[in-house]
């Protein structure tokens, strides 16, 4: 069954760029998945500076591989990324330690 989903899948992908017309308008997108430090950061306990620099290298990266859309996941298991005056924890993905504080916010747009 799960050979069956991924070819059609593969079959809709396919017929969707054939009779693409337009792919100015199209969308290409990655997701950047935060949760058990799959795409960033890369481990836990880094600087901000180390996660701000992984990061930039990551959207290099998609940018030089004309994608047009970044999907960035912020919440990974009911914490944040993020300073924020709610009561979440920060996000042991970030700090290395679930619930430590941040001393800055890692991003100005997050």
């Amino acid at each position: 069954m799960k050979k069956l989903t991924f070819l059609l899948c593969l079959f809709l992908i396919s017929f969707s760029f054939v009779f693409s017309k337009d792919n100015k308008r199209e969308f290409r997108g990655v997701w950047i998945a935060t949760v058990d430090n799959i795409n960033w950061p890369s481990k836990q306990g880094l600087s901000i500076e180390e996660q701000k620099q992984e990061y930039i290298d990551i959207l290099d990266e998609i940018k030089s591989l004309n994608m047009n859309a970044v999907i960035m996941q912020v919440r990974p298991t009911a914490d944040r990324f993020y300073k924020k005056v709610n009561k979440e924890p920060w996000s042991k993905y970030i700090t290395g330690e679930s619930g430590k504080d941040q001393d800055m916010i890692l991003w100005n747009f997050l």
